[in-house]
């Protein structure tokens, strides 16, 4: 045995000393200083997150900022203090003021979750799918994953340049979405493999059969929320961009719903009305205190659906962002999220004409 080994490190060691050892070794050296920094660019956006994070804690505490006070759905006062608020008025003239006020802050959290961020996690995967492939070029051996790896080099090339400039349109695009609309930066807690790469690579959420406060997409605004859900060896957390608007807090619901929470969350969301678009409910327990947030989804348990208003960015394995084979799913939006791109460049047109007409004036 010691023979074999030692002929083996002779030979390796005289193939070494040629040219094509040397430019070989070369090659594989150059591999991997690529891999590493790649790996290290998204980690190293991922990193310079905080800000942004405070900036979507402000967004959210302003957008209600009585909503500590709505812990307990238990008894009518709640109900009628909402009630109050929102058919006197103030409630909608006080969220469509601080949304004016408020643009530039959600432009800035765009600009770093849809365009930086996104996009880096999107570039990493694409460049490391460029170097090494996904599972399914692995054949029976290396001699036939080393010929489909140069076979398949031209697609996986051209993949790099149409999926990074599909992503980065979809950025710009998302940008404008989250900037019209109040778009939150959430996490959805689950498993890495099946649930979490399926989330990730075709854009489709599972509806679990957990409805404790409606039928639907729950994410958690704060990280510890997710990992609650996310336990376990193959745990993973996906950060999200989620748009919640318009939401109502269990609390503020009516007696006839409020006592369907913990037992009939499909009766909960169906019976939520319109324009309500998800829930905001209070976990008060020995092992959990946090707001989640239901995006309803009626009559969908068990399913994969798709929808506009939660698009995944990343998703986080031990506290950084993973590498998703196939990389992330691009163009996830249906055809509402084609009509809330549409309204929302609208606006943003509308408000650019009117700013070069008279904005000027009043300078």
């Amino acid at each position: 045995m010691y023979s074999i080994f030692e002929t083996w490190g002779q030979w390796a060691e005289q193939f070494l000393s040629t040219d094509l050892g040397i430019n070989l070794l070369r090659g594989f050296a150059f591999l991997f200083v690529v891999l590493f920094s790649l790996s290290l660019l998204r980690n190293l956006v991922w990193i310079i997150r905080y800000p942004f994070f405070m900036i979507n804690w402000f967004l959210w505490a302003m957008y209600n900022p009585i909503r500590e006070l709505w812990h307990t759905p238990r008894g009518a006062k709640i109900h009628l203090v909402f009630s109050l608020l929102l058919y006197s008025g103030i409630i909608p003239l006080w969220w469509l003021l601080i949304h004016i006020i408020l643009t530039p802050l959600r432009f800035i959290n765009a600009l770093y979750f849809d365009l930086v961020l996104y996009w880096s996690v999107v570039f990493c995967d694409s460049i490391m799918e460029l170097i090494h492939p996904k599972i399914r070029y692995h054949k029976s051996g290396a001699s036939y994953y080393l010929r489909d790896w140069f076979v398949y080099f031209p697609r996986r090339l051209w993949n790099i340049f149409q999926r990074n400039g599909a992503a980065l349109l979809e950025g710009i695009l998302m940008v404008g979405v989250d900037t019209v609309f109040p778009t939150l930066t959430m996490f959805h807690g689950t498993s890495f493999k099946g649930i979490a790469t399926n989330i990730a690579q075709k854009g489709q959420w599972y509806v679990g059969s957990g409805d404790y406060a409606g039928s639907g997409i729950y994410f958690g605004f704060y990280r510890k929320t997710a990992e609650h859900y996310a336990k376990g060896e193959d745990h993973a957390m996906i950060v999200a961009r989620v748009n919640v608007f318009p939401c109502r807090n269990s609390a503020t619901l009516p007696g006839r719903l409020r006592r369907l929470i913990g037992n009939d969350g499909c009766g909960i969301s169906s019976g939520l009305g319109f324009p309500w678009k998800a829930i905001e409910h209070w976990r008060d327990h020995s092992y959990a205190q946090w707001f989640e947030y239901c995006l309803i989804q009626p009559d969908k348990a068990g399913e994969y659906v798709r929808t506009w208003r939660a698009r995944p960015i990343c998703v986080l394995k031990y506290s950084f962002p993973k590498r998703i084979w196939g990389g992330l799913s691009l163009w996830n939006a249906t055809a509402g999220g084609i009509g809330a791109i549409v309204f929302a460049w609208a606006v943003i047109a509308g408000v650019a004409y009117a700013w070069v007409q008279y904005g000027f004036y009043l300078l």
